[in-house]
């Protein structure tokens, strides 16, 4: 089978490997000289008006959170890595896996039928051909042409106007000058605290406040901290609400967002949070202010709260439109929403697939790569999907559910639960782990798995194409957290700043393993869920009954 990968991004390149795995004949195309995507900085935005990270980039998530199933990132590595350490691991993910020479730099696609039939220009010599494929995975990801809110009054401004896409760093164009950030998610928050550092005065101009989270919490990374295994089953047997409570708690433990100006009015996973470490030092110190939205232009600046600020530059973080860069009859919309069965297929004609049109409140990586695996099984014949009927169905029910939980932007309506999306698919591949076999066949691995976020290695663990370095990976995490922390070679520093969070990790896969045996005794897991009061009382009995198991003295 044939099947053309658009686009080398971080999600492409995993595409084209999934293929190589099932066997399939893949080629890719790229219409930069090389891959990388957004990850890729370039100091001018690209003719082809690809956007990219910016000079100042550095990940906002872990890199044990970021990274590829089967290939962990260098132990030495930062925990959060800069955009050029980022790119240089997904090119070395390339490069190892045979994915490079299958990629044709310099060719655009120009055109996508629904049929498979892909028109694609080398830009090189400037020939235009066409060719047929049986499968079609798009892998360009979901920013369009950039989205500016249409202000009145901006013909008469003198200042300067421009998109986050086109930021790069605050150069001395800037220095002095007063500055509006349109927007308040990641582009804008990073955009303003930047700004700072040279402006005399940057306003954060929004309409609606996100929480705001650092990028770390009492040294441990945010993610590793907030998606621990043990601690999501745990909450996954209680109401939604206890979970937002708790990173609420998080939150609000790290910063005081009613003091900063901060609190948001809606629940904190309906909407994509920010994650920014510096904003609140430059909210105390009075550089980056919140305002309301512009309301609009004057001549010499903006107004916002109905009061006239003088500003120099007005930069929109205001995101981007859902869309591709060549135009196709194979996507179905309903507006912004993109009508696609597990957030990729298109149930009219399944031999396309959009891969990575989603979003969640963290990183992608992981997503990406199940959706890669998946379609690389559907078109290998080894997996069926559903009738166009029933993938239709879910399509609508898939839809009804994100719009009565996120906030109604076009943004939000690519939103998935990442965790529960992700184990969707890995439970339909059989590549989830059995946590209940493990428990008695491999106890030191089920406890690692307990006590650290959910982390991609645990994928590779069974099923199709599974890895032997899997529980190695997974048994190593806590020393590869620890590794680029260790400075002192006198023995009296061991580098354990995370302490901390392993032992509350451990109470945590205590909670978890009593739990599991109550599911056991109970008969099953879902009888346990159906008689909540009667099994909390049961984790309370068997929890003297464990501890000693776990070394704590009870």
């Amino acid at each position: 089978m044939r099947v053309a990968v658009i686009g080398a991004g971080c999600c492409g390149i995993t595409a084209v490997k999934a293929c190589l795995e099932e066997g399939l004949d893949v080629v890719c195309f790229e219409r930069a000289s090389d891959c990388g995507g957004l990850w890729w900085y370039r100091d001018e935005t690209p003719e082809s008006g690809a956007g990219t990270v910016m000079r100042f980039t550095v990940a906002n998530t872990s890199k044990e959170m970021s990274c590829y199933s089967d290939f962990p990132p260098d132990k030495d590595a930062p925990l959060f890595m800069t955009h050029w350490q980022t790119l240089q691991y997904i090119r070395s993910y390339a490069d190892h896996f045979g994915v490079t020479p299958k990629i044709r730099f310099n060719h655009e696609v120009l055109r996508l039928d629904r049929d498979g039939t892909i028109r694609v220009r080398d830009l090189k010599t400037g020939r235009d051909w066409e060719d047929v494929f049986d499968g079609v995975l798009v892998c360009t990801g979901h920013h369009g042409s950039p989205s500016v809110p249409d202000i009145p009054g901006r013909e008469l401004f003198r200042g300067r106007v421009m998109h986050s896409r086109d930021y790069k760093y605050a150069d001395e164009a800037f220095r002095d000058k007063t500055v509006v950030v349109v927007g308040f998610a990641n582009s804008a928050l990073d955009v303003a605290v930047n700004l700072s550092t040279v402006a005399r005065q940057v306003f954060l101009s929004t309409r609606r406040i996100n929480w705001v989270l650092p990028s770390h919490y009492k040294s441990v990374p945010m993610d590793v901290y907030v998606l621990n295994q043990a601690r999501l089953w745990l909450f996954s047997w209680l109401p939604h609400s206890w979970f937002s409570h708790f990173v609420v708690s998080v939150a609000n433990d790290a910063w005081d967002h009613k003091a900063l100006g901060m609190e948001a009015d809606h629940d904190v996973m309906s909407q994509g949070l920010v994650i920014n470490q510096y904003i609140d030092g430059k909210l105390l110190d009075g550089t980056v202010k919140i305002r309301g939205p512009p309301q609009k232009f004057t001549e010499k600046g903006v107004v916002m709260n109905y009061v006239e600020e003088e500003v120099d530059a007005v930069v929109f973080a205001t995101g981007f439109t859902t869309g591709l860069p060549f135009p196709t009859d194979a996507l179905t919309r309903d507006g912004e929403r993109l009508l696609l069965y597990k957030m990729m297929i298109p149930p009219a004609n399944p031999n396309v697939a959009f891969l990575g049109f989603i979003d969640a409140n963290a990183n992608l990586l992981q997503a990406f790569e199940m959706q890669a695996r998946y379609m690389a099984r559907v078109f290998s014949g080894k997996l069926t999907l559903p009738s166009r009927e029933a993938m239709e169905q879910d399509v609508a029910a898939t839809q009804q559910k994100s719009k009565s939980f996120f906030v109604p932007t076009p943004r939000h309506s690519l939103m998935i639960d990442k965790i529960a999306y992700v184990e969707d698919l890995a439970k339909i591949l059989g590549v989830k782990p059995d946590y209940l076999k493990l428990l008695f066949t491999d106890p030191k691995l089920y406890y690692a798995l307990m006590t650290s976020p959910v982390l991609n290695y645990q994928y590779r663990l069974q099923g199709p194409h599974c890895w032997n370095g899997a529980r190695d990976a997974i048994l190593g995490f806590q020393e590869r957290l620890r590794a680029p922390l260790r400075h002192r070679k006198n023995g009296k520093h061991d580098g354990r700043s995370t302490a901390n969070y392993f032992t509350t990790s451990k109470l945590v896969a205590l909670c978890a393993v009593v739990g599991v045996s109550v599911c056991l005794s109970n008969g099953t897991l879902k009888s346990a869920r159906h008689s909540v009061p009667v099994f909390w009382d049961r984790v309370a009995q068997r929890f003297l009954a464990f501890a000693p198991s776990f070394g704590w003295p009870f």
